[in-house]
């Protein structure tokens, strides 16, 4: 690729679990930044798993990215990478609509599994090279982060673009956590200055693999 590749990065916004949702801040404060490696473009998506595929359409007409990093929150301590996106929708905690589905396919009678094609291990290798707590995940849960995943694969596919994505969890933020006041172990947060220099180095190894 001669040109600067364009990285889409998309923040889920508010839902039951963050109001204040870490991934699109994160989202929100990398679009304010100056990129030498690639041209940046950030969006907010709504969680509302019936309205997902338009969304994702509707992104990648309008921006044509060479890769997506989409971004979503998580109980974890670390920044995970994860690897795959399975075929199931399955979750009790509400989306924006007020849906809850049980053993849902993403796509009826579509493939098992689509991989993630972000540079993972290469993300978590610099990301503890730089003092950040990061790990592989090969389980992204049933809820919208997964189908994320899912979908992206499967659009790659079926309108056979040149699309390389996945998905990043980040912890919970600092501010989150304290407005609720039950700081413990089930409760795990990261500064969001860290999360965004966690995606800012992401997104620096995912520009330079595009590049190459």
């Amino acid at each position: 690729m001669t040109e600067k590749p364009t990285i889409l990065v998309t923040g889920y916004g508010p839902w039951a679990v963050a109001q204040n949702n870490p991934a699109a801040q994160v989202a929100a404060r990398l679009a304010q930044e100056q990129f030498d490696c690639c041209n940046l473009v950030t969006a907010e998506l709504d969680v509302d798993t019936n309205a997902l595929q338009d969304n994702v359409n509707y992104l990648l007409d309008k921006h044509q990215p060479d890769g997506w990093i989409g971004l979503g929150v998580s109980r974890s301590a670390v920044v995970k990478p994860e690897m795959v996106g399975i075929n199931w929708r399955h979750f009790g905690v509400p989306d924006v609509t007020g849906a809850r589905l049980q053993a849902t396919p993403i796509v009826a009678n579509g493939p098992a599994a689509y991989n993630a094609t972000l540079p993972c291990t290469e993300m978590v290798e610099t990301l503890r090279a730089n003092h950040i707590p990061a790990m592989l995940s090969f389980s992204a849960g049933t809820h919208l982060c997964n189908q994320l995943i899912y979908v992206l694969g499967h659009t790659t596919n079926e309108r056979s673009i040149d699309l390389r994505s996945g998905f990043v969890h980040i912890p919970q933020s600092l501010e989150n956590i304290s407005e609720k006041c039950r700081v413990d172990e089930n409760n795990a947060s990261m500064d969001l200055a860290m999360s965004t220099r966690a995606i800012r180095l992401c997104v620096q190894v995912f520009a330079a693999e595009l590049a190459a």
